[in-house]
């Protein structure tokens, strides 16, 4: 298109109205403005003749799609503040949509901001689908898409029976994280628990509360701490186990995520402690960080991009109006062993380890 041709000019140059030009290139036979058969190609030929293209807003108009998918993250911050979970899981939508030719929107402050998802812009013609990550139970955002029939695919959700939905096997990531820990010899392990709202933190305690049982060991109440998902939750949860008696305090822990144990890291420096002789540990993502941490950070593998890119094809499938045999997917995890796991001071594989936090 030469530089500065507008439908005006395609007007003028065919002697139409601009609104008679607008009806014939946008293909809308419902508009008002009636156009014959014949003026319309004249000005189709006359825009042809000018290098007129219609602008990104006038193609969305005529195909009622705007080529493009949402990604919706669970606070502001979450992506500038390099939440690996969260990068992952878009780096993992960005991949799918590259290949399948989408533009991609970012929305991050839905979840703080109080206004509805209309007001937050999210549900708008700008977009024709959503990934939404973490939701919050019962957010309107998901009620809102559901009233709708808006496309949307949540990653780490307790789903609805019709949403489609994509999550890892939380569950038996927190029974091979716990039973790592009980075959390298521990008996008193530790839990970190993640954010109560968040459904893998219900299905990570599951699976350690089971891996302690499977192996006749009683779950202590003691070693179970409502954390969270953050560096700082693993801070104050070490913080709370080194307040019991130095006899019962745990010689493990399975914490709940890698940001979460890194925390756990970071406050054990302080102390002048060191995982693994001093503390077990194992923490859950196997994101970038665990292999950067002193030690390197034994986690249970998450295919965070994956997710990612599994959400986007079953959100593709939905805006196509395809039929989608499996809507909630459940991927499986893994183990990554590293350095910050090792055997107990009490265990026959460490007896000569006499350290003791």
């Amino acid at each position: 298109m030469r530089k500065g041709v507008t439908i005006r000019d395609v007007a003028k140059a065919a002697g139409v109205s601009i609104a008679a030009a607008s009806t014939a290139l946008s293909g809308n036979v419902s508009a008002s403005t009636r156009v014959s058969g014949e003026t319309r190609e004249r000005i189709r030929n006359v825009a042809r003749e000018l290098g007129y293209v219609p602008p990104p807003p006038a193609r969305g108009l005529k195909t009622r799609k705007a080529g493009a998918i949402g990604g919706v993250l669970p606070y502001v911050h979450a992506f500038g503040d390099q939440n690996p979970f969260c990068r992952g899981v878009m780096a993992g939508v960005v991949e799918q949509a590259i290949t399948e030719q989408q533009n991609i929107l970012l929305f991050t402050a839905a979840a703080e901001d109080g206004k509805t998802p209309v007001e937050s812009g999210i549900v708008s013609p700008r977009v024709d689908g959503l990934v939404i990550v973490l939701p919050r139970p019962g957010t309107s955002l998901l009620e809102h898409c559901r009233r709708k029939q808006f496309p949307y695919v949540t990653v780490v959700h307790d789903p609805m029976p019709d949403e489609c939905s994509v999550n890892a096997d939380d569950y038996h990531g927190g029974r091979i994280a716990t039973q790592h820990l009980i075959e390298l010899g521990h008996r008193r392990i530790a839990h970190l628990v993640g954010t109560p709202h968040i459904a893998t933190s219900r299905q990570r305690r599951a699976g350690y509360e089971d891996a302690l049982a499977d192996a006749g060991l009683k779950v202590d109440e003691r070693f179970v701490v409502e954390a969270g998902f953050d560096w700082s939750d693993g801070v104050r949860g070490l913080d709370r186990l080194l307040s019991l008696p130095p006899d019962v305090r745990p010689t493990a822990v399975f914490a709940a995520n890698d940001l979460c144990a890194v925390g756990v890291l970071k406050r054990m420096q302080e102390l002048g402690l060191r995982a693994p002789d001093d503390l077990a540990l194992v923490g859950f993502d196997d994101t970038w960080l665990a292999e950067t941490t002193d030690p390197p950070l034994t986690s249970v593998h998450m295919p965070i991009l994956e997710m990612g890119m599994t959400a986007t094809r079953l959100l593709m499938a939905q805006m196509r109006g395809e039929e989608i045999p499996v809507p909630q997917v459940r991927l499986p995890v893994s183990l990554t062993v590293r350095s910050s796991s090792g055997a107990s001071p009490q265990s026959e594989f460490n007896v000569d380890n006499s350290r003791s936090i």
